[in-house]
């Protein structure tokens, strides 16, 4: 979002840090807490609740609306879609998936926005290799196909494409 935030004081820095993999035992439940590759951010997390069958995914799932990529704390589309695909492995039918915005969801839902991006990415891509500028590429109206399901609620469309297009010219 290319800000800067103020360091938080002592008092609010984690107690419990991990590299690519954590697990609680908590209530009669296993926890999962497992890194993803930066999609959002650079430091997104996924929990998983295995006996209650639940996955919080947080900003890395935005359910029926466009995403917020966080380009400059390394986000990007492809990573988005990476953890989506990791989650879509491990979740079944009755599983609830808690997204970062929007209502509760599922594996159909999170399967949408999975197929959504996908296409995003799709559509985009070639414009970024062709060597579009951003406003070029926003112009064309790469989402105008999906922004009246997702369009709201969310990043708005443009903005969307403007951080999906920086970061694929990020690589």
């Amino acid at each position: 979002m290319n800000r800067t935030t103020p360091p938080y004081p002592k008092e609010a820095l984690p107690v419990v840090t991990f590299n690519d993999r954590l697990t609680f035992h908590l209530n009669g439940d296993t926890i999962e807490v497992f890194h993803v590759a930066p999609a959002h951010t650079d430091g997104d997390a996924i929990l998983r609740f295995l006996k209650a069958n639940v996955v919080h995914m947080g900003d890395t799932f935005f359910n029926g609306r466009y995403p917020v990529i966080d380009v400059f704390a390394g986000g990007s589309i492809d990573g988005m879609i990476a953890a989506d695909e990791r989650v879509l492995a491990l979740v079944n039918d009755q599983t609830k998936i808690i997204p970062g915005h929007g209502p509760l969801g599922d594996k159909k839902s999170l399967q949408a926005f999975h197929d959504m991006m996908v296409k995003v990415r799709d559509k985009i891509q070639p414009l970024v290799k062709a060597g579009k500028t951003i406003d070029e590429i926003v112009a064309a109206k790469p989402t105008a196909d999906f922004d009246a399901q997702w369009g709201t609620g969310g990043s708005p469309p443009d903005r969307f494409v403007t951080a999906v297009a920086q970061g694929m010219r990020a690589k």
